[in-house]
């Protein structure tokens, strides 16, 4: 049974948010130049099919400089492989800066340089990866890419539209003009015994997510995921961070920028009087997995953020199987 004290990781991280306004203003420019760009970045989207295994991601800069042009981030088993930048004249693709760890990770030399999308030496890059095993190569320096994996297949998973198809019904991942969206925040991840503030240069919430059955009996989720499940880093110790970011969350949405935030995760209406935000950590399932603190709710200002977990089993790349208190 966890022992953490999650009530003082609330007040300590809202207090450190407080004391560190500056982001207020930078999440409030961000939500309005993403509000602005978002037909502008979907209308570009649809010009292309997304190519298996590739799949598209959005990023905070990417879409607040989407104005002539847009770039997306191309990822294989998670991992940034290569830019996709749209713009009238052409779609083209290029691996500048990427092709170092392609070729340690994936064992491809193809390098592009601004290719067309359709063109000889783009083709011959996804071919590549839609022919390879789905395995990245073993690398004491890719170790910290497998929850990167995990988080896209889990993204995959999330993202099924027929609930029978899916091993967690009633769940879909929040995205911006319909492409996967890491959310930065301004609060470091590299500790989790310790709330730091890290301004421009925080940890990225791994998934947020809406989950529930429609209406008000839908819920903002913020989920920390790792790929192992061991003693040193028990759930219960897991759910500390994903605690702060779920305070950053609801500091957000009850900023000035707020209701224009809540607009872009999917939610339509006015943010509810008393808001809940469901905080989950994200684990592999196991015999000893914790869920002692499953449905523990704590306050804040009124709102309330409860604790949950998702524990999973996957197999040849796929979620098989969800066992979860949402």
């Amino acid at each position: 049974m966890s022992l953490i004290d999650y009530k003082a990781i609330i007040e300590e991280t809202q207090g450190l948010l407080n004391a560190n306004s500056e982001w207020r203003e930078r999440y409030a420019a961000y939500a309005a130049s993403i509000s602005v760009n978002a037909d502008f970045i979907r209308a570009n989207r649809s010009r292309f099919r997304e190519w298996s295994p590739f799949k598209l991601y959005m990023n905070t800069t990417n879409a607040k400089n989407a104005k002539k042009s847009v770039s997306f981030e191309l990822r294989y088993l998670g991992q940034t492989v290569a830019k996709m930048t749209c713009s009238h004249e052409k779609i083209s693709l290029s691996t500048a800066t990427y092709e170092k760890k392609n070729l340690r990770d994936f064992g491809c030399d193809i390098a592009l340089a601004k290719c067309a999308w359709d063109g000889l030496e783009a083709r011959a890059f996804r071919t590549y990866f839609k022919k390879r095993i789905a395995l990245r190569n073993n690398s004491s320096d890719n170790s910290g890419n497998e929850e990167h994996r995990i988080e896209s297949l889990l993204l995959t998973e999330f993202s099924k539209q027929k609930q029978s198809n899916k091993a967690l019904p009633n769940i879909q991942p929040v995205k911006i003009a319909g492409l996967r969206f890491p959310v930065p925040t301004p609060l470091s991840a590299s500790n989790h015994n310790k709330v730091e503030y890290a301004n421009f240069h925080g940890g990225g919430i791994d998934i947020l997510a809406r989950t529930g059955t429609g209406g008000r009996n839908t819920y903002l989720c913020i989920m920390e995921l790792k790929d192992e499940n061991k003693k040193s880093e028990s759930a219960a110790v897991v759910m500390k961070q994903a605690v702060k970011y779920t305070v950053f969350i609801r500091e957000l949405l009850r900023s000035e920028a707020g209701a224009v935030w809540w607009k872009l995760f999917g939610f339509g209406g006015a943010i509810p009087k008393k808001l809940v935000l469901f905080a989950a950590c994200v684990m592999p399932d196991g015999e000893d997995a914790d869920i002692s603190f499953a449905g523990n709710e704590y306050d804040i200002c009124g709102d309330g953020i409860r604790l949950h977990y998702v524990y999973f089993k996957e197999n040849n790349n796929q979620i098989e199987k969800v066992r979860t208190s949402l």
